[in-house]
């Protein structure tokens, strides 16, 4: 009696869930419904897009805490280079974490029923794909401001931050326990410990002679520090009971001098000159730039703010599923095809960059043949039924001649 009446309750209220849904999409209650998908899209994007952030961050952390090992860049670098390169990051995961969040939160809906109940309510693909869009089109906006503005400052503050690690001298940052080489390779460096703040013990300095490159000058000293002139600003680098070898490596006529205090000037940095590359160049200078690099550079950013509607286009009837299948049954399918959709778009713009692409042409085209495959694959289900539709008319005419005959 309870399993029974526990039924009747559970037909009761799906009986008011469809009713109530019913109104909602016949009546003015369709933002309700709206809202709700809103809600259930931006929850599930924004837990994919962090997962996807954190792969892509965790993997150029590590590269860049390689090149920090290495000396390229210094470890205070390594967090401002990432956070520079962060919008050129988030231009290319959003629209893959929004495709996969409406393949995941509609397939979710599909298998849980939801889906079947807003159909039988009157909530049609059409009427679907309308509401996904409104998100969709929030999305290409926020895409289009970082691709046109963000990732430019971005890629060129990083740029400019890099340059200038290379271009400081060896004696500029010393780091403990890790050999120091100069862009030209004519200073060596290496300090066994830090002591304190600015304290160093146990430095080794191996320079080349400028005019006789096969004669080098070793510098080793007790502990060091860092002092700054305080009426030219000029630094040195002051090195405390040491002593200095002058010669040729191979011969014994060596020079030794000891000292208890020697100073050497660090030298300023020089003017750091980053190359002319279009991912640095701002949208304004681009746009008045006849080269075909810089066409190729502003369509790719126009197209990173276009692509977000169209794979949404690609998303809702995809993520149509059969509850028996599973919600996963189309993902990776999907998934490739977003992939195929960016990389046709990157060899498109290498391929404009090449010259092997008329100028006239750009790269806007691209978008097209995905465009129809969206549109097709929102009104495949109508087309199939008119296709069967008029291929059981013919039949029905035949059955109806036979039995009148």
């Amino acid at each position: 009696m309870g399993a029974f009446c526990d039924e009747v309750v559970r037909d009761f209220i799906a009986i008011r869930v469809v009713r109530h849904i019913a109104r909602c999409v016949a009546g003015c209650d369709v933002l309700i419904i709206y809202r709700y998908l809103s809600r259930q899209l931006l929850f599930t994007t924004i837990a994919v897009s962090s997962v996807l952030v954190i792969i892509i961050v965790c993997g150029q952390f590590v590269r860049f805490l390689t090149a920090a090992a290495s000396g390229k860049l210094s470890s205070e670098a390594v967090f401002l280079v990432l956070a520079y390169r962060m919008p050129g990051m988030l231009e290319l995961i959003l629209p893959l974490g929004l495709f996969l969040g409406v393949m995941l939160c509609y397939g979710r809906m599909y298998l849980e029923n939801e889906m079947v109940v807003l159909e039988s309510s009157g909530m049609g693909t059409a009427r679907l794909t309308a509401l996904t869009m409104f998100p969709a089109l929030m999305m290409a906006l926020f895409i289009g401001v970082i691709s046109l503005y963000l990732a430019p400052q971005g890629a060129m503050k990083s740029e400019l931050l890099v340059e200038e690690q290379k271009s400081k001298s060896g004696l500029d940052a010393l780091t403990a326990g890790r050999f120091h080489s100069t862009k030209k390779g004519d200073m060596v460096t290496y300090i066994e410990s830090i002591s304190g703040e600015d304290s160093m013990e146990t430095v080794f300095i191996v320079t080349q002679n400028t005019s006789n490159p096969n004669k080098l000058s070793l510098v080793r000293a007790a502990s060091a520090r860092y002092r700054k002139d305080p009426t030219s600003g000029a630094r040195y680098l002051v090195l405390e009971n040491g002593y200095r070898d002058d010669g040729m490596p191979g011969e014994a006529d060596f020079t030794r001098v000891s000292f208890q205090r020697y100073e050497i000037k660090i030298k300023d940095p020089e003017p750091v000159k980053i190359g002319e590359a279009f991912n640095t160049l701002s949208t304004a200078s681009l746009w008045g730039d006849k080269r075909i690099g810089a066409k190729a550079e502003l369509q790719w950013r126009i197209s990173l703010a276009l692509l977000v509607p169209i794979v949404v286009l690609m998303a809702v009837p995809l993520s149509k599923v059969n509850p028996r299948q599973g919600r996963y049954l189309k993902l990776l399918p999907s998934i490739m095809l977003h992939l195929s959709y960016v990389a046709v778009l990157m060899v498109a713009k290498d391929a404009l960059e090449r010259g092997k692409i008329p100028a006239a042409l750009g790269i806007m085209w691209v978008h097209l043949p995905f465009l129809l495959l969206g549109v097709l694959l929102n009104y495949w289900p109508t087309l199939k039924l008119r296709m069967r539709a008029k291929e059981e008319v013919p039949v029905q005419q035949a059955s109806l001649k036979q039995e009148a005959s």
